[in-house]
């Protein structure tokens, strides 16, 4: 028997009660880029895609990896109970453009929603996820995949917030220009953190998401980054698909240092199941990636040994790149995490944690940061980054030097 069958094989029994957790506690998944893939692959028409039927063997062109990892079938089997979808736009899109079609893959998610109602509802509190959930349906959040989406205006990021968007992931590959990432534009490793984690911009926005009620999101961030936002941030914070670097030494990955951090603030880690975050790039026989469901169970058990079992959930990251974890190649296998945590002795309650539960109470505790907030009297951050879109004469006289 080869290892991958060994793999499967070995909690397969546990697959029942497996679903029956996924029935009684929702599996809150951290990021889901099917919006972004919707765009690349169909036109961002959904009329060009049913997701109400099984797409396991559609070959879509648009899309690099050429398949989707999900669709309403799918998420169904795999028990997703609610999901954060990722409203991306590349780095390669600057300023003004990047707000516009930032807010047309918000759209997409609201599009979602309408032509499926019986499978998708908007949720905008954590009420509204236990609500949805209860109601059988898949609560829908989005959440912002770099701070570049604002285009240097704190104004974008309130609008956004009133559109639903519930967290932003503060760089991504390359960054803002405010946040230092872990990743360069081109993909190369950044060694260096010239801005010593944020900018001074970047510290209010720390702030005002923490006044909107909006979940700072550190994966993709330079370490320096991580640990500026948790030194500036009044609310937890998250980690919406990144694995543990004590396990992976990959940048996006979060050192044990940063865990214990995550632990003081109240946050939570949500591990990805991307193979090169788990084990790295390597293959074995017959060109498979290395990583397998064993892998992903063991991040989660690093995470909940560092941070503590409150600490830790789940960001598969599907439909936002290739190469997953054995067992885990799309949407409907969150089950078999679920089995293999079961046959490592998990209790219910603790899978319950780790399946949502922590997801929703960081979520609830930023609104509750947003509230106390407002009882403090704090305003909205009037600061911007960059130039302004537009130039009243006093701010053209300041220019000049015009007294």
């Amino acid at each position: 028997m080869d290892s991958e069958a060994q793999n499967s094989d070995r909690a397969r029994e546990h697959i029942p009660k497996a679903i029956e957790l996924h029935a009684k506690y929702p599996l809150f998944d951290g990021h889901n880029d099917l919006p972004w893939a919707i765009r690349n692959g169909f036109d961002m028409r959904l009329s060009n895609i049913d997701l109400s039927v099984d797409q396991t063997d559609l070959v879509v062109p648009g899309i690099p990896w050429r398949i989707l990892h999900t669709d309403i079938p799918r998420l169904r089997k795999g028990g997703v109970g609610a999901q954060f979808w990722s409203v991306y736009a590349p780095t390669t899109i600057t300023g003004a453009e990047c707000v516009q079609v930032t807010l047309e893959q918000i759209d997409l998610v609201h599009q979602l929603c309408d032509k499926y109602p019986g499978h998708f509802e908007m949720a905008y509190t954590a009420e509204d996820v236990r609500r949805i959930f209860a109601e059988g349906r898949i609560p829908s959040v989005c959440g912002v995949e770099g701070g570049h989406q604002i285009g240097g205006s704190l104004r974008a990021l309130r609008m956004f917030h009133k559109l639903g968007v519930r967290y932003m992931t503060l760089t991504h590959n390359g960054g803002p220009g405010w946040a230092d990432p872990a990743v360069n534009q081109d993909g190369s490793f950044a060694h260096e953190a010239p801005l010593g984690g944020l900018a001074p911009f970047g510290v209010e926005v720390v702030k005002e998401m923490n006044r909107l009620g909006m979940i700072v999101d550190i994966s993709h961030v330079h370490e320096e980054t991580m640990n500026a936002a948790l030194d500036a941030t009044r609310a937890p914070v998250m980690f919406s698909h990144s694995s543990t670097r004590a396990l992976c030494a990959h940048p996006r990955d979060v050192p044990d240092s940063v865990l214990l951090r995550l632990k003081e603030n109240g946050g939570i880690v949500m591990v990805v199941f991307l193979s090169k975050f788990v084990a790295g790039e390597f293959w074995v026989s017959g060109g498979k990636v290395g990583a397998t469901v064993i892998e992903c169970a063991d991040h989660i058990d690093h995470a909940v040994k560092i941070a503590g079992i409150d600490h830790v959930g789940i960001g598969g990251d599907y439909d936002g790149g290739s190469l997953f974890a054995r067992g885990m190649e799309d949407v409907s296998t969150y089950t078999k995490l679920t089995a293999e945590l079961i046959y490592r002795g998990y209790s219910d309650e603790d899978i319950g944690k780790v399946l949502g539960l922590n997801a929703i109470r960081v979520m609830e505790e930023c609104e509750n940061v947003a509230k106390k907030m407002k009882e403090e009297g704090v305003l909205a951050n009037e600061a911007h980054y960059g130039d302004e879109l537009y130039e009243t004469n006093i701010m053209k006289e300041k220019k000049m030097g015009v007294n």
